[in-house]
């Protein structure tokens, strides 16, 4: 909706925040939130977004996706929805045929290939000589640790070039986001290493900050990691899941990402 120039009335976010509006959506809703100029309703969780608030509403178009799919929508609005697996140019078309507003596809998409072609060129000797990374997912514990297979965020570093890690004997398809424990992960060799994590508990009135220096510190103090030519080189990254883990999405999410390669992957700082 965002990328075509229509706002939205009522928004339902990945964090479960205590708001009965956005009314400073920048810094209420995470990287998005800049590209908000109206003072959207909360609906909750996205997930789970309240049915109540939407009833009372009364919205002319519900947007979602497909893994939000409740019968009721369609009881309550006309319901568009769409399956973030898929290719973002055919999505964005679907989205804006439902609002009517197509004119403003080719450019969106020439933009992108134009923002993708230059960050290719400047990642290029990178990619000739640090091809493998890995992308993983990793809470503040460190209990939970995912490799990244697909998603957005993996097709933007294979445009760009680079080959991702993945596990022997796991199938990459759609959907699979294998988990693995600390010694699994200690024997994927990478040149660069990619590590999303998010915040636990952000209640939206506080300044939205990933706590990364803890996280930095386990692995810092964790033998088994060390072991990699990214560790060995100081190529491993410390980013947002919220951004980086297809929670926002492209077209958006992916011009956001690919005006932050550049400047991480072409530093040599551990604790980036």
């Amino acid at each position: 909706m965002l990328a075509l120039d229509v706002q939205p009335s009522a928004y339902a976010d990945a964090y479960l925040l205590r708001l009965r509006q956005f009314s400073n959506p920048s810094q209420q809703i995470p990287y998005l939130g800049s590209f908000v100029t109206s003072q959207p309703i909360n609906l909750g969780e996205r997930n789970n977004p309240s049915l109540e608030s939407l009833t009372l509403l009364k919205p002319d178009l519900i947007l979602g996706l497909n893994s939000q799919e409740n019968q009721l929508f369609s009881s309550i609005a006309p319901t568009v929805l769409i399956d973030n697996e898929e290719n973002w140019q055919d999505n964005i078309k679907i989205v804006a045929k439902a609002l009517d507003s197509q004119k403003n596809i080719p450019s969106i998409i020439t933009l992108q290939e134009q923002q993708l072609q230059k960050v290719r060129t400047q990642l290029a000797p990178l990619v000739n000589t640090h091809p493998r990374v890995l992308n993983i997912t990793c809470s503040q514990s460190m209990n939970y640790i995912e490799v990244i297979y697909n998603g957005d965020t993996i097709k933007l570093l294979e445009k760009i070039g680079f080959k991702p890690v993945l596990l022997a004997d796991v199938e990459r398809k759609l959907g699979a986001r294998p988990q693995i424990n600390l010694e699994t992960l200690s024997q994927l060799d990478a040149d660069i290493v990619i590590i999303s994590t998010w915040v636990d508990n952000w209640d939206g009135k506080s300044t939205y900050t990933v706590p990364f220096q803890e996280l930095k510190q386990k692995w810092s103090k964790n033998p088994l990691l060390h072991n990699s030519r990214a560790w060995k080189e100081g190529r491993v990254y410390f980013v947002d899941y919220t951004l980086w883990g297809g929670v926002i999405g492209p077209p958006i999410g992916n011009s956001l990402i690919l005006k932050q390669l550049p400047s991480l992957l072409l530093s040599h700082s551990l604790f980036n």
